[in-house]
């Protein structure tokens, strides 16, 4: 066991591409047809089996060589018997290397696999973590071939450990719309490297929003619609060009721009920047349409130990025309801006929640017992729920006009705090499921004048000592959580990996910023990070206010 694990023979191997300067990440066939691959630049090569290998280091190997996707894991295939069936696209298990365990019974016809479960990838790219200490045990059967062990049936999909997912692997986001045509909302998938741009352009054409996010996106390529072959290939130009059937010339040019934009924007998370859609070969004419960013304002917004609300501006606070009085009148615990800054939500030293208007009025909308800092949606609404009763969810006018959340966090006790994305179709929360703090995303769905939660997505099922969160930018969620006095900031990437670093002592909230982060302290002192740095940017500050979006 411990030889065939150390013997982990993948030669990282440079493979030239044939288009220098041209994209070598993306499934770009340059002048071909939709029948071949390009390889990206650098490719795993794994070992095939060895002469006179025990049925271990037949399985071994055979999972070793998942880590080579190249010729649809050919090398993998080498392991297998003649007619076995298997299909390495199922499934990605993400494992812990130095956990995993082989077991042969005596004849050496079946062999167990234990493996330590960090995370799994669908068959559609879908990431998602597994819960704390899951393990899984795969089973194959093996017989001889020519007097070698073979494998005559094995589990569907492919076992990589985590150092080597993201080598093998690619993160691209498929681009849909919010449900009003104006924002792109990425939904993150995970393909094979020489793969990933036809994987992630099938996967708008042809697919669906992950299961989580269904319901609060809109996708502009009609059901029905397919790609014509499967490949992306490069014209003579240099441009992407992705192949659809006669039916597209009969959509309305809104329909066919929208398209564009999605698969513009879908690919250049690919690394392709530039687009065609063509019908037999000729362009189709579309164009990549304006949408509204989702960027904050570089200058964070306070309110300081004196009272004033406003911009920071170097050491001085610029209030806001008419807004900043309504807001301060209110004494907020917290604020949250809508993006054109005509309307804050506010929790107030009596624990109500309020909105200010920029024409100075305020509103009393909730008087609940226990309730969170609210959040504003992409219509102007404000969210507001009870700590301790996740299911009373609720969104008011600005004038205070409520309606019911529906399927808000089932099966939560408590929501420690939550926040809605910039471009209005999901929200981040802490909640609490049977005494475990765990970080759930959810879909906003909205049918007619009902609105409700789609199903929840966990990002993570333990984060203990979790008190604040904030979107940081569309594709990360930044988690505050202190354990034993010692405060930490989880970035978690929803659809991905995430990442753990330092804060600085005694933070008590967070906001995203223009590239950055920020963080307040106990002592009222505003940090920003540069780099892996925190920087003092302020003093005196009583509460940071969390901006969803810009007026720029």
């Amino acid at each position: 066991m411990k030889r065939a694990f150390a013997g982990l023979s993948l030669l990282l191997v440079l493979v030239l591409s044939a288009c220098t300067g041209l994209p070598t990440t993306g499934y770009v066939n340059p002048g071909r047809g939709p029948e071949g691959d390009q390889t990206q630049q650098f490719a795993f090569v794994p070992d095939g089996p060895l002469e006179d290998a025990s049925p271990a280091e037949i399985v071994e190997g055979f999972l070793r060589a998942g880590s080579g996707p190249a010729d649809d894991w050919a090398t993998a295939k080498l392991f297998l018997a003649p007619g076995t069936q298997w299909d390495p696209r199922a499934r990605v298990t993400i494992d812990r290397l130095a956990d995993r365990r082989a077991t042969a019974v005596p004849d050496g016809t079946s062999v167990g696999v234990q493996l330590s479960t960090i995370a799994g990838v669908d068959a559609d790219g879908a990431y998602s973590p597994a819960v704390s200490g899951a393990t899984e045990t795969l089973s194959f059967t093996l017989a001889r071939v020519d007097d070698q062990w073979r494998i005559t049936s094995a589990p569907d999909g492919v076992v990589l450990y985590e150092e080597v997912f993201p080598t093998v692997y690619q993160a691209a986001s498929v681009a849909y719309f919010d449900p009003t045509w104006s924002f792109i909302v990425p939904d993150v998938r995970w393909f094979p490297r020489p793969l990933v741009a036809s994987r992630v352009t099938t996967a708008l054409v042809d697919g669906q929003p992950s299961a989580w996010l269904s319901g609060a996106v809109k996708n502009a390529f009609p059901d029905g619609l397919s790609l014509v072959g499967r490949s992306v290939t490069l014209s003579s130009s240099g441009v992407a060009q992705v192949q659809l059937p006669q039916a597209a010339l009969s959509l309305d040019r809104t329909t066919l721009d929208r398209m564009q934009t999605q698969l513009t924007r879908s690919l250049a998370t690919a690394g392709i920047s530039e687009v065609q859609m063509t019908v037999d070969g000729t362009p189709i004419a579309a164009t990549e349409l304006p949408v509204k960013v989702t960027r904050v304002d570089p200058s964070p917004a306070v309110l300081t130990t004196d009272g004033t609300f406003g911009v920071l501006s170097g050491e001085t606070v610029e209030t806001i025309p008419t807004l900043s009085d309504a807001v301060e009148s209110l004494a907020p615990t917290s604020v949250e801006l809508e993006a054109d800054r005509s309307l804050a939500a506010v929790l107030t030293q009596q624990g109500a929640v309020a909105s200010a208007l920029a024409d100075g009025g305020t509103f009393l909308l909730d008087d609940r017992a226990g309730l969170l800092p609210p959040s504003i949606d992409a219509t102007g609404e404000i969210w507001s729920v009870p700590r301790s009763a996740p299911s009373q969810l609720r969104a008011y006018t600005p004038q205070g006009v409520p309606r019911d959340i529906g399927n808000a966090w089932p099966d939560a006790s408590e929501v420690v705090s939550f926040q809605i994305s910039r471009d209005g179709t999901r929200v981040a929360a802490i909640v609490t499921v049977a005494g475990v703090r765990e970080v759930w995303l959810a879909g906003i769905v909205r049918e007619g004048n009902a609105v409700s939660l789609g199903p929840p997505h966990v990002l993570s099922f333990s984060e203990p000592g979790a008190f604040d969160l904030a979107w940081l930018d569309d594709t990360v969620v930044g988690v505050l959580t202190s354990v034993d006095g010692a405060a930490r900031l989880d970035e978690l990437n929803v659809g991905g990996r995430g990442t753990v670093g330092p804060v600085p002592e005694s933070a008590k909230a967070i906001a995203g910023g223009s590239a950055t982060v920020r963080i307040l302290d106990d002592s009222g002192r505003l940090f920003s990070r540069r780099g892996s740095s925190w920087t003092l940017v302020a003093s005196d500050i009583r509460v940071l206010a969390v901006q969803q979006g810009t007026t720029s």
